[in-house]
């Protein structure tokens, strides 16, 4: 490592206007070296870091003790949560290390149906039992609610290059929805009412009566079967009055088996159409792509609609197999 002395003759010669060659023959070094001594710059490196601190035993069987206690009362558990309920003089990230280390991942909590051992054995008896009485499908209309916003979906991606910025808005309060109840017919037609105002037994026996009941009498009489899910509004005893007063068989269905219902593909497909495009600045235009979205579904894409209708038996039998467990997980 050549002197400062050096580095600073070599600095005022070049100051002088001499070249490198020159620089290097009075200084009796290389022309590279003068060149180095000429351009260096004293770097100024950053202060390392102290040394991390080491939880010990006792913290750690804290920390092991404090985790259990929140899982245990269905509580979030965060580094800063366990900091303060083990009373740690540490950094929260000494926590988050300590937690990466022993195999703890912080994510996000997917919302998913939780089925116990009676659910399953309720869904178990509700397949055997068609299958056993052999129900005809081919005669059952499927139906559901779902409910549209105009900030479109949580899971909303696309690709994008590196540095692209991309986003949508968030509106406060979600900017306003719009419920939507569908109904499937096994020749691959939906037929679906935007309702508006608050969705009770009274409303949802008016849908019924101007809606529901024409279109089934029409297309069948009185020999199909109705499924609606658990809902309460579904479920109130003037609903079920208006129901045997009409002829309309009911399909009983199990508690906590959306994914039962072909419905639910539907919405998916649906979904996707309505909301593969720029936001919605208001309720009525959303209205409308999703009345045209619809519509194109019975005009072209019927074919979709009957092969959920034949993949029904298919995904009872993949149940039956997993012991009244969900189908697609």
């Amino acid at each position: 490592m050549k002197s400062i002395e050096l580095k600073q003759l070599a600095v005022l010669y070049k100051n002088e206007g001499r070249s490198y060659a020159e620089i290097s023959e009075i200084l009796h070094i290389s022309r590279n070296c003068a060149i180095n001594l000429c351009n260096y710059e004293n770097k100024r490196f950053p202060k390392k870091r102290g040394p991390k601190f080491i939880l010990n035993k006792a913290q750690k069987l804290g920390i092991k003790r404090a985790i259990g206690n929140l899982k245990e009362n269905y509580k979030k558990v965060n580094s800063k949560k366990l900091k303060d309920e083990c009373s740690l003089n540490v950094s929260v990230r000494t926590i988050q290390r300590h937690m990466k280390i022993v195999g703890f991942n912080y994510k996000r909590m997917p919302s998913m149906i939780i089925l116990n051992k009676k659910h399953k054995e309720k869904r178990v008896i509700a397949i055997r039992d068609w299958i056993t009485k052999n129900h005809v499908w081919e005669k059952t209309v499927f139906s559901d609610e779902k409910r549209f916003s105009l900030d479109g979906p949580d899971d909303w991606r696309t690709y994008t290059l590196k540095n692209e910025i991309c986003s949508r808005q968030q509106r406060q309060c979600h900017g306003g929805s719009i419920m939507v109840w569908l109904m499937t017919l096994p020749n691959g037609l939906l037929s679906f009412k935007v309702i508006s105002g608050k969705f009770n037994s009274d409303a949802y026996i008016q849908m019924l009566k101007s809606s529901v009941v024409p279109i089934l009498k029409l297309n069948f009489g009185e020999d199909c079967w109705l499924q609606e899910d658990n809902a309460p509004v579904h479920k109130a005893v003037k609903v079920k009055q208006f129901m045997r007063n009409s002829s309309i068989n009911i399909l009983a269905w199990p508690a906590r088996s959306p994914d039962l219902n072909i419905v639910e593909d539907v919405w998916k497909i649906i979904s996707d159409q309505v909301y593969d495009g720029p936001q919605f600045v208001s309720l009525s235009q959303l209205c409308d792509k999703i009345k045209n979205v619809i519509d194109d579904i019975n005009r072209s894409q019927r074919q979709k609609i009957l092969d959920l209708y034949q993949s029904i038996r298919d995904r009872l039998c993949t149940v039956l197999i997993k012991r009244g467990g969900l189908y697609n997980k």
